[in-house]
């Protein structure tokens, strides 16, 4: 308002030109600035003070508000400098802590996603082993049970084997010429031996039928020719099946043993790679940790920022708004000198006459 009024004071005394001396005199001296300059005038001339010096007083007067308006600028300016140096750099740390928030959540985010792949990956790392190691002890028991049954038929053929071979030395003693009735005891034993065999009964059944013809019917060198020709057909039978089954074993444990070896090479790659795994999933989680630790830290940073700007802002508005108060002040108050100058020097006797009449 203050400010409106000194602009209208101005606007006033310019129309001065078109009104009379005393309407443009009271009009200055309605202004607080007018009344004290036209009390300075009127103590001078009430001293007989001579016009110059009284032009010399507006003068002194006109000088002191140029200085203050210089000195107002200058601090002004100052303020200005100093204004936009501390908002540049607000606005610097502003757009420092922006991106430093889009970078860590940028970071976070992508991260997180990062996370999740490893933490499937790491279950089916999990899933992977536990088949592996099922798989081991499946096949291992697999083959430990292929082994005991090759052991176990291996052993029934060599206890056929020893009973060929005693049966055949039964015979080579029979057709040597001992009587039957000599190796009754053996060819008993023999007999039960192999009636008694179950893994190889087809095979054994001729050799048991042919013993039992030779104790029924006699000892004689052909049925003895007989028979051992027969032990010897199945003994090479025998021993044929034997390295047979020897083959198998010796295959099933060789792939056995490639396969341990790829088995267990498979496991400790897992089992490394769950390990990596664990710690990648680990630095991941502090990756995420520490990004939104930093976005927490920067939003705190951020808004102290903006609102030291906002501060910094407000406060220059302030500034300017007193700036620009104070000049307009001065300019209406440098138009009043003006304006009592040109009367001074040029209606000196209607001044002094209305300063003389004034209050």
């Amino acid at each position: 308002m203050q400010k409106i009024a000194l602009l209208a004071l101005v606007l006033a005394v310019t129309a001065a030109k078109f009104v009379d001396t005393h309407t443009t005199l009271a009009q200055i001296n309605s202004d607080p600035f007018g009344h004290v300059v036209l009390s300075a005038i009127k103590a001078h001339l009430q001293a007989s003070t001579p016009a110059n010096e009284v032009n010399m007083l507006l003068n002194g007067v006109g000088a002191g508000l140029v200085q203050d308006q210089n000195d107002h600028d200058h601090a002004f300016e100052l303020d200005t400098t100093t204004n936009n140096r501390i908002v540049e750099d607000l606005e610097k740390e502003i757009l420092y802590h922006q991106n430093q928030i889009a970078s860590n959540t940028q970071l976070r985010d992508d991260t997180i996603e990062a996370l999740a792949v490893s933490e499937e990956d790491i279950r089916v790392t999990i899933s992977d082993i536990a088949n592996n190691e099922a798989t081991y002890a499946r096949e291992e028991a697999t083959r430990n049970q292929q082994h005991e049954t090759f052991v176990s038929k291996v052993a029934a053929i060599d206890d056929v084997i020893d009973a060929i071979d005693d049966a055949a030395k039964l015979i080579q003693h029979l057709s040597l010429g001992a009587s039957f009735a000599q190796l009754k005891s053996k060819y008993d034993t023999l007999h039960k031996k192999l009636s008694d065999n179950t893994s190889h009964t087809a095979l054994l059944q001729p050799v048991i039928t042919a013993l039992t013809e030779l104790a029924t019917h006699g000892v004689n060198q052909k049925a003895l020719t007989k028979i051992a020709q027969l032990l010897s057909e199945i003994r090479q039978q025998l021993v044929q099946e034997k390295a047979a089954k020897t083959d198998v074993e010796d295959r099933q444990a060789a792939h056995w043993a490639e396969f341990s070896v790829h088995l267990s090479n498979e496991h400790t790659r897992l089992v490394e790679r769950k390990a990596q795994l664990e710690v990648q999933i680990q630095e991941q989680k502090d990756t995420i940790e520490d990004a939104q630790s930093w976005i927490e830290f920067h939003t705190l940073e951020l808004e102290n920022s903006e609102e030291r700007l906002a501060g910094q802002q407000a406060w220059y508005a302030v500034q300017s708004e007193i700036y620009e108060t104070q000049t307009a002040e001065r300019t209406a108050q440098q138009e009043i000198v003006d304006r009592l100058q040109e009367h001074i020097s040029e209606k000196l006797s209607t001044t002094a006459q209305f300063i003389a009449s004034r209050n």
